[in-house]
């Protein structure tokens, strides 16, 4: 029997993801020789590691924190997009070229068009101005809103992030309630919490003023599938969306570049709901 074909995540620590669930899923209905496993590489191991891929069967691998940036400078070419973003998330060894993808705003993009959401000259808010809020970043910005405020504790990083970017007439500030932040998020059209806050608690980003009837509220944690933020959300009137959608797209778009075929959309997300519904 020939060898298997491997693909996988590197990331550090790694004790929770449900890649290998949603790829492994795929192999198996495709009768695909393939596998998905879990590397958990310390930052110290990593240039070992990628320089070593070149010479095992590893066809493609994600990369999650706190891989995204430092895994660039050991890659031997950088898709346009990941390179404007300044994050790889997915790698393809392409007889024993490494190249770097980004597929989360991809995911995100298709998220949106999934659920008819267009931007283009509406009011957006974005929460966050780390990894995964530099790729939605860049997915809004392509979609011309009509305004985009970034709010994070840290104004330094979205400094960095806008200039990343060359992002235009973003305005930002910290995530302090005030009743300036309160109307712009009472005639936001779309609002979206890219950090972590409400993964691991209750605790909510911002405590939300009144909305709109048709604002849409995004978070991108998709485990709880419901935070705080978003059931806040929900009881003034807007329409939610965790971030599971995203994770399923980035996902198919990782699994597009290594073997040339289309995901399943719909097989990963009954096997990523069965997964919730054991817990």
């Amino acid at each position: 029997m020939k060898e298997k074909i491997i693909t996988g995540i590197i990331g550090y620590p790694l004790s929770h993801t449900l890649s290998p669930l949603m790829h492994n899923s795929i192999f198996h209905k495709y009768k695909m020789n393939w596998e998905y496993k879990i590397f958990e590489i310390k930052p110290e191991d990593l240039p070992a590691f990628i320089k070593n891929m070149k010479k095992e069967n590893i066809k493609g691998l994600n990369v999650t924190i706190p891989h995204k940036q430092t895994v660039m400078l050991l890659l031997d070419k950088i898709d346009k997009a990941a390179k404007t973003i300044g994050a790889v998330n997915t790698i393809l060894n392409k007889n024993g070229l490494l190249i770097g993808y980004n597929t989360d705003y991809l995911g995100f993009l298709k998220t949106l068009k999934n659920y008819k959401l267009n931007l283009n000259n509406k009011n957006v808010v974005m929460f966050g101005a780390g990894g995964a809020a530099h790729a939605v970043a860049y997915s809004i910005n392509l979609m011309k809103p009509a305004s985009f405020h970034i709010y994070n504790i840290d104004i330094s990083m979205i400094q960095n992030l806008i200039k990343k970017l060359k992002l235009k007439n973003v305005i930002y500030g910290d995530i302090t309630k005030t009743k300036e932040k309160d109307k712009i998020l009472s005639n936001s059209d779309f609002i979206i919490n890219t950090t972590s806050v409400g993964m691991h608690d209750n605790s909510i980003i911002y405590k939300l003023p009144d909305l709109k009837k048709e604002t849409v509220v995004y978070d991108l944690i998709y485990n709880p599938v419901k935070t705080e933020f978003l059931k806040q959300a929900e009881k003034k009137g807007a329409k939610i969306i965790n971030g599971l959608d995203m994770l399923i797209y980035q996902g198919m778009e990782s699994f597009k570049i290594w073997t040339s075929k289309k995901s399943d959309y719909k097989l990963i997300k009954k096997k990523l709901n069965e997964y919730f519904n054991k817990k």
